[in-house]
């Protein structure tokens, strides 16, 4: 198979992280998070790192302040030596995925979006966050969350059901990955 980078998108409580813990493995790939970047900035901070309001803050200010760097430190994630392959957790902007495509060398980037009916990503919030709807529907609607729904998926080389089993999901997704490889003008994100 090919070297490549697929960028994962998708509300909160999508399933990107299960999704892209299990490509990592079935793929043989280095898996990084914007998530985690998010979290190690908070601590560097000194700002609580499991309250979402505040990631929500920070991940916010991190893109409209300093992107390029942003998506840099999380590329530096990789481990060493770099592996041909890369799963990228948790993109929610359109300015992080062009950063991306910069970044990702000579590897064709593809975003994978997930798409979870909100009821559903509501309540995998309540259970792992174990917070009250309002609060998960809060978080929902936070302005870091308006592109992953209204403009992300437009930029999508492939959209898997995030209520699917999680192994039917990366099936498709290894497949599709496959089906890209073979392809000799690979069809990378267009953004």
């Amino acid at each position: 198979m090919a070297e490549f980078a697929i960028a994962l998108s998708g509300g909160i409580g999508a399933g990107k992280t299960a999704l892209a813990e299990k490509l990592a493995e079935a793929l043989d790939a280095d898996r990084v998070s914007f998530g985690r970047e998010v979290r190690r900035y908070a601590k560097e901070n000194n700002e609580n790192p499991d309250d979402r309001s505040i990631l929500q803050q920070l991940g916010q200010a991190l893109v409209l302040t300093e992107c390029k760097q942003f998506v840099r430190r999380v590329l530096d994630q990789q481990s060493q030596p770099r592996k041909d392959r890369l799963i990228i957790d948790g993109v929610r902007h359109i300015e992080v995925l062009i950063h991306l495509k910069e970044e990702v060398g000579k590897r064709p980037l593809y975003l994978v979006h997930v798409a979870t009916p909100s009821s559903t990503r509501e309540q995998r919030i309540m259970e792992r966050d174990q917070v009250e709807r309002r609060l998960a529907a809060r978080y929902d609607n936070d302005i870091t969350e308006a592109q992953v729904t209204r403009i992300l998926p437009q930029y999508a080389s492939l959209t898997v059901n995030g209520e699917l089993p999680i192994m039917l999901q990366v099936a498709q997704v290894v497949q599709r990955v496959k089906e890209w490889s073979a392809k000799s003008g690979q069809h990378p994100v267009a953004a």
